[in-house]
């Protein structure tokens, strides 16, 4: 981004006629995009996000920002991000058709005057990614199926190739089902994040959680429901030693690899869906730690935790995220909610 801090007047003469001059002029507006997204208030991360999806797209299709048509997205996505995650393509896409909305809203008019291009979005209703993200219904295994695959999965632990390896991906996996973190805080937690003599079940601290926004990451504490202090106290007793004797060592992991250093939370995710493949039974058979992460909002509500204490132990930021996440009755979950709403109006009013 240093090579855009300067900007040129937009009052400035513009040409198109040599190279050199239209690379300029797709400089200044890469550049200008990149102003307006700071005045509008979005983190430096995040423009920095933007410009390079914008710029690696601008790469491969060999052309000019004002020369681009929607056979070049087509392309881009089918191809060059052929085999990437879904919600890589999609924020990839969202951040490309970002830019061009920008150069339709600011610089149609000029673009068309200077190189005789109608300027559009290569990305379109057409070929735009299928939204597979948050907003999609992540139905997940019932209570009786998780119980089964975890015992079954625990049951089939002796005969692992790599013992230490496979029990860590299974106590990584039941952490989740107990108290729904989210993969990259599992990976991220510290032995001396867990702290079995705070309050009456004991207390994760979770230093990584999301942040809304590119706030940063938001801390919490995490009780150890259900059988999550069991759990650790069998890790932390008889399993994690194998892995090394660093206990002493200041922000030792708490999951650590074989080769030293977190667990993956790409290799974690290709464990569970292999143990899923092998052990889960029903009629959900893919499973993910997002997946478990909904299956345990979904259990400890209908055990009687309410909507709010459950988006605090999520991590969530907004009510209406957890509502997606607990897979209940519309009516039972209609009426939590409009009491949930009630009771945040009273403390408002001051009633």
């Amino acid at each position: 981004m240093g090579s855009l801090a300067v900007v040129r007047d937009i009052r400035s003469p513009r040409s198109v006629d040599t190279p050199a001059a239209a690379a300029d002029y797709q400089q200044d507006l890469l550049a200008e995009y990149v102003l307006a997204r700071s005045a509008h208030g979005v983190t430096d991360a995040t423009v920095r996000g933007d410009l390079a999806a914008v710029e690696e797209f601008l790469t491969w299709a060999g052309c000019w920002a004002w020369e681009v048509t929607s056979r070049h997205g087509d392309r881009f996505l089918a191809e060059a991000q052929r085999g990437k995650a879904v919600k890589t393509r999609q924020v990839k896409a969202a951040r490309i058709a970002g830019f061009y909305r920008f150069l339709e809203i600011r610089y149609q008019g000029e673009i068309h005057a200077l190189t005789r291009h109608v300027v559009a979005s290569p990305i379109d209703a057409v070929n735009r990614p299928t939204n597979g993200g948050e907003f999609a219904v992540r139905l997940p295994p019932s209570v009786g199926e998780l119980v089964g695959f975890f015992a079954r999965w625990r049951d089939g632990l002796d005969e692992a190739r790599k013992w230490r390896t496979a029990a860590r991906n299974y106590a990584m996996a039941r952490l989740i089902g107990e108290v729904g973190l989210r993969a990259a805080e599992l990976c991220g937690l510290c032995l001396d994040d867990l702290h079995f003599d705070h309050g009456t079940l004991g207390k994760i601290h979770v230093r990584l959680g999301k942040g809304a926004r590119g706030s940063g990451p938001r801390e919490r504490l995490v009780p150890m429901l259900g059988d999550a202090r069991p759990l650790l106290v069998w890790w932390v007793g008889e399993v994690r030693g194998g892995f090394g004797d660093d206990f002493d060592r200041p922000r030792a992991p708490l999951f650590p690899s074989e080769r030293g250093g977190p667990a993956d939370d790409d290799a974690f995710r290709q464990a569970l869906a292999a143990a899923a493949a092998q052990h889960l039974r029903g009629s959900v058979r893919i499973l993910s730690p997002h997946v478990l992460r909904h299956a345990c909002a979904s259990r400890l509500y209908g055990e009687g935790l309410g909507l709010a204490a459950v988006q605090q132990l999520l991590g969530h930021r907004w009510l209406t995220t957890t509502m997606r996440y607990v897979h209940v009755s519309a009516e039972t979950l209609e009426a939590e909610y409009a009491a949930a709403a009630a009771r945040a109006g009273a403390r408002f009013t001051g009633r």
